[in-house]
């Protein structure tokens, strides 16, 4: 008996150790794949604000959130329906989309506004503020985060400052940076939805109805604050193009893929990276300063973004 029982623990042990090593790895495994994927969004929509100040120079803020958002949208819903899923779950993915998609579009016109009324440089410092925000709504709704992440949160802050103030410029509070801090909240919030909802809904139907319903938000304005002009789209529609397609459609949706691995104050950390990427794309594309002090900026940054997914020291069993 002893012997039969020798003979099962060495049949059995060497698999349930392996699948309790492998259900032990895989929760870092997913998230390190969360984390590869969301960098790599950043680059994307790095190369978005190049897009967007483009593309304003040709059309209004309302119609540029209109035909990105919609072009988005429509890149995404034929997958909707090709991907079955159970009435719940469409039920569900379209009733989140639309409740996301309301807060993304005022989020979009607003930032685009502001834009208009203000430096890039503090549009950019001031919309990172969700990486602050995200923490403290956090609290509110009972999600307590490390403490290591207020830290990082608040580095990853100073070296969007050093990245976009230059030296020597005053810094004050005018109208086009109070639209880009509302920004700031609606985006906080947006990226909270996000990671509630992708964990629970059909993530095609969520996407593509979001979207949608962002893309409704700008046709209002542009309805009753635009004038629209066939020769001011046909200039403007490689940035929109950029903007619907990998913007919106392919970054976005990388976006929701990497928030079902990822914790929402770490996700919007990462997500500040993208102030990295816009200083190097503008002093390679458009001309602007990388001097010292926004090399300064992005190495801080940069630091802060690897310690922040540093794992945290394991208690020592008494």
């Amino acid at each position: 008996m002893e012997k039969l029982n020798e003979i099962e623990e060495e049949s059995i042990f060497p698999k349930e150790q392996e699948r309790l090593l492998t259900e032990k790895e895989h929760p870092y495994r997913e998230r390190n794949k969360g984390i590869i994927i969301l960098l790599i969004t950043t680059v994307i929509w790095s190369l978005a604000f190049i897009a967007q100040s483009t593309a304003m120079d040709q059309i209004g803020p309302c119609a540029f959130v209109f035909y990105r958002h919609f072009l988005s949208g429509l890149c995404l819903l034929p997958f909707a329906f090709l991907k079955p899923c159970s009435k719940e779950e469409k039920r569900a993915g379209i009733k989140g989309g639309a409740i996301t998609g309301i807060v993304l579009g005022f989020a979009s016109v607003i930032q685009q506004i502001g834009v208009k009324e203000t430096t890039v440089g503090k549009a950019a410092f001031l919309t990172v503020l969700y990486i602050i925000l995200i923490p403290i709504f956090g609290l509110v709704i009972g999600k307590k985060p490390e403490k290591k992440v207020w830290f990082c949160a608040i580095l990853a802050l100073v070296g969007v400052y050093f990245i976009a103030i230059k030296a020597g410029t005053k810094f004050t509070i005018g109208i086009g940076d109070t639209y880009i801090i509302l920004c700031s909240v609606l985006y906080a919030v947006q990226i909270m939805q996000v990671g509630h909802y992708v964990k629970k809904v059909n993530i095609s139907w969520y996407m593509s109805i979001q979207f949608l319903a962002g893309s409704l938000v700008g046709l209002l304005g542009f309805i009753f604050f635009e004038k629209f002009s066939l020769m001011s789209l046909k200039a403007a529609f490689l940035p929109i193009a950029y903007a619907g397609i990998m913007s919106g459609a392919v970054a976005f949706t990388m976006q929701s893929y990497a928030q079902k691995r990822l914790e929402d104050t770490l996700a919007s950390l990462l997500m500040s990276t993208t102030a990295i990427y816009a200083a190097i794309w503008g002093w390679l594309f458009l001309g602007e300063s990388l001097g010292i002090r926004e090399i300064f900026g992005c190495i801080i940054m940069t630091i802060a973004v690897v310690y922040a997914q540093l794992p945290e020291k394991q208690k020592k069993r008494s």
